[in-house]
């Protein structure tokens, strides 16, 4: 039976790399076994390998950053100095393989050559399938299978099960309120108090939601999740932006300010901003905005791997939240986390709206974190 992968999200899109970009090279690349050997025996890259990853959930071996926190330890003036030898997660960027109950690629959107013309996302992708192997692939999805398999068995157990596509249709009919305010908090307070019957199906359950009682305070929330975003005790573990003339850019929570840095390719970091978080309001969202937000969250909606951070986070709380609540809740804390990254750049730019614009700046701000999420499955 020939393997189920889904390209949708990848299919008609082009990209190309960007000269001065080097997003990619920020991410600190594993290192498949395979290459941990070749790398730890070769002479020129045998230094280069770090034992650990400097997230704790990554295990195996990785490439050192310049500084700790800086770029890849092989980047010099934005250039990769072994381009031919680099790493498989380095050779598949913008691209992340998916693999839960099915196959999936998804495309990495904080990356800014998206969208320009260039090389075919779909063609790539399926060349990265192809290089991966049907016996390789084979043996991932029966793991993966498993892990959503048992997921979807212990929420019937504990009478909370919803369909997949229940869930994401109800996210789908949902979409006007997840970029309204009122709307948004309905959501958020459906997440925290509402009742679903188990196996609903998506036209009864954005019904519920749109009956609760907005109770949730969004500019509190906003601020709370703003504000612990930047809290973090290591630099390397803090969200990048790359704006849109390619300057490194990342925030770190200093005493009640977001103070902004310049990051250099070797971990150097430089003062540019200060922003008092209880002064980042939600922007009011223009209709170009609208759009915008709209065809992301559809995206987000789409993915696997967002539904599988939906999957995990219902088991962190021991199933004690029916699937809907889970699912929409975690949507709907994902596009305030949008809207409140999209405010908060927007304000550095002095702006007072959002539009399509200053939400692709949001995304593009967001993506590469929300792909980096926990989840049920596994890319590869």
């Amino acid at each position: 039976m020939p393997l189920e992968i889904d390209y949708s999200e990848v299919d008609g899109r082009s990209y190309r790399c960007i000269d001065g970009c080097a997003l990619c090279c920020l991410c600190q690349p594993e290192l498949l076994p395979t290459e941990e050997e070749r790398f730890r025996k070769d002479p020129r890259f045998a230094d280069a390998v770090a034992d650990r990853h400097i997230s704790p959930d990554v295990d195996g071996a990785a490439l050192k950053l310049r500084g700790a926190h800086g770029a890849c330890y092989f980047l010099a003036d934005k250039r990769c100095r072994i381009y031919n030898d680099r790493p498989h997660y380095c050779r598949s960027f913008p691209i992340n393989v998916f693999v839960g109950w099915r196959i999936q690629l998804n495309v990495n959107l904080s990356c800014r050559g998206i969208g320009l013309e260039g090389e075919s996302l779909g063609g790539v992708s399926r060349a990265i399938i192809e290089d991966y192997g049907e016996r390789r692939l084979s043996s991932e999805l029966e793991s993966a299978k498993g892990v959503f398999t048992e997921f979807v068995k212990n929420t019937r157990d504990a009478w909370i099960a919803q369909s997949f596509s229940s869930v994401r249709g109800a996210g789908h009919a949902l979409s006007d309120e997840l970029v309204d305010e009122l709307g948004l908090s309905r959501v958020l307070a459906y997440a925290e108090h509402g009742r679903t019957k188990q196996n609903a199906p998506a036209n009864e359950i954005a019904r519920i939601v749109r009956r609760t009682e907005p109770d949730a305070d969004l500019e509190e929330r906003a601020l709370i999740d703003g504000t612990e975003l930047f809290d973090l005790p290591d630099l390397s573990l803090l969200p990048i932006y790359i704006d849109d003339r390619n300057d490194w850019k990342i925030f770190r929570l200093v005493g009640k300010e977001i103070v902004g840095y310049s990051l250099s390719e070797d971990g150097r970091i430089q003062e540019f901003s200060k922003t008092k978080p209880s002064e980042v309001d939600l922007l009011p969202i223009t209709a170009s905005g609208r759009v915008a937000f709209k065809d992301y969250m559809a995206i987000v909606n789409s993915r696997d791997c967002f539904l599988g951070h939906a999957a995990y986070l219902c088991d962190m709380e021991g199933y004690e939240y029916n699937f809907a609540q889970a699912y929409l809740g975690a949507l709907a804390n994902n596009a305030l986390d949008l809207w409140w990254r999209a405010s908060f750049l927007a304000k550095l730019n002095r702006k007072n709206e959002l539009d399509g614009s200053e939400i692709r700046e949001g995304i593009i701000f967001f993506d590469m974190d929300l792909l980096d999420l926990p989840t049920i499955g596994a890319f590869i």
